[in-house]
């Protein structure tokens, strides 16, 4: 069975991944390509998507804190 390094897409073969396994680094295959994609976690480039909160709408926020600050205002 081959698998691709997710990096550079190197083909890593059955004998490579034993190796990379015994380095610690699969499923890449160098600890090159093991920083690398490190880095790039480090410097934002993977993301996470996160579901927006739908009750709220964005802005809502802002608004209901204003009219609070107008009521407070006008009530002294």
């Amino acid at each position: 069975m081959k698998s691709r390094c997710p990096v550079c897409n190197k083909v890593i073969d059955k004998a490579t991944r034993q190796d990379s396994r015994d380095g610690k680094f699969y499923p890449f295959c160098s600890n090159r390509c093991k920083l690398i994609d490190l880095g790039k976690w480090f410097d934002g480039n993977y993301r996470i998507a996160a579901q927006a909160n739908e009750e709220e709408e964005p802005g809502e926020g802002e608004q209901a804190a204003k009219a609070d600050n107008q009521d407070k205002t006008e009530n002294g």
